[in-house]
């Protein structure tokens, strides 16, 4: 039985009073209420018949290999934007700017090797960036500085050295930073000093051969 005629079964007969708000695009895409699921749609560019009020879009698991910033003019009341599992290479800085209001930023399993101190200076508003399963080997500069309103970031299983993620102080909201399942080898104090003003409570760092800590990390967080 199709994913499409299967939503329309449980929009009938689960959600019977409701059945107004439920529907599918051209695109077969799920809506209800202000959440899209356009999930598992080997989609290749960005839906345009959505309705524009939606909060909630869910992209993951197809074939995208880019976000065109033009391509979410319609939906700038968006929340949470998950584009997980697609072949991404690049975000554009210009993407938060269409979306004022995004919150939750989720790129897990794509292809992004680089950050500049550009792709996140529009994203005031995030509270969660989730970028685990990339291709990062390196952190240059201070991509992450305009994040001050940033509680959790997850940059889990990719390919950094260093806990060094900026130069400036900044992150002073963040709250869990996971680093786990990189190729950090060293831990060295200085290194986390760019959270210097932070709130960190959980620093994640396991299934990363550390073989040596250098300085003792402050006793107000805990590891």
């Amino acid at each position: 039985m199709s994913r499409s005629l299967l939503w329309h079964i449980s929009c009938f007969l689960g959600l019977l009073p409701f059945w107004i708000q439920c529907t599918s695009s051209a695109n077969s895409c799920a809506v209800w209420h202000e959440v899209a699921d356009c999930s598992h749609l080997k989609l290749t560019q960005i839906p345009d018949d959505l309705p524009a009020n939606i909060t909630v879009l869910n992209l993951t698991h197809n074939q995208l290999r880019k976000l065109p910033p033009a391509n979410f003019t319609r939906y700038s009341q968006l929340t949470i934007l998950d584009a997980g599992f697609n072949s991404i290479s690049k975000l554009e800085p210009e993407l938060c700017q269409k979306l004022p209001l995004l919150g939750i930023l989720n790129f897990q399993h794509n292809e992004l090797y680089q950050l500049s101190d550009k792709t996140f200076i529009f994203c005031r508003n995030l509270t969660e960036l989730h970028l685990r399963y990339n291709l990062i080997h390196k952190i240059q500069n201070n991509p992450f500085k305009g994040l001050k309103n940033l509680i959790k970031l997850d940059l889990s299983h990719n390919g950094l050295s260093s806990t060094k993620l900026g130069t400036q102080l900044q992150l002073e909201n963040l709250q869990e930073l996971l680093l786990s399942n990189n190729k950090i080898h060293v831990l060295k104090r200085e290194e986390l000093d760019f959270l210097g003003n932070s709130s960190l409570k959980k620093l994640e760092l396991s299934s990363n051969q550390i073989k040596e800590i250098q300085g003792a990390p402050s006793s107000s967080k805990s590891y």
